[in-house]
């Protein structure tokens, strides 16, 4: 699969009973919903649902890793400065990577589930 900001091959995290993929370039993550979900519900936090947000239909978000379909962008957080994208075939979400230089060089399970619960911590904020 390629990333959908760099368009490089992500690498695979394995898991149990899914496969996640992360960009080694802009950290980026691409997850299942029933992942995000997971992590969510385990971090203290709502399931993705209820975290709400704002579609935003003007921007370009580019193509589903999985399904080559577009993503829709949705918006969250204080004044609306984070996004992740979803794509509505498959459910897929990507969540964008942390800031650069704080990109580690190699990702875990464990550790793509505390950059995915850090970000919609963030995100849920209003």
């Amino acid at each position: 699969m390629d990333c959908p900001r760099c368009s490089v091959e992500m690498t695979e995290i394995p898991g149990d009973d899914s496969v996640m993929q992360r960009c080694s370039d802009c950290g980026g993550l691409w997850l299942e919903n029933g992942d995000v979900n997971r992590f969510l519900v385990h971090g203290n936090l709502p399931a993705l649902t209820s975290i709400g947000g704002f579609l935003n239909t003007e921007e370009m978000a580019g193509l589903c890793p999985a399904c080559q379909v577009d993503l829709v962008e949705v918006e969250g957080g204080e004044k609306k400065s984070l996004h992740y994208d979803t794509c509505e075939a498959c459910g897929g979400i990507w969540v964008e990577g942390p800031e650069e230089g704080d990109i580690p060089e190699t990702l875990d399970r464990k550790g793509a589930a505390a950059q995915v619960v850090e970000f919609y911590r963030r995100f849920a904020k209003k």
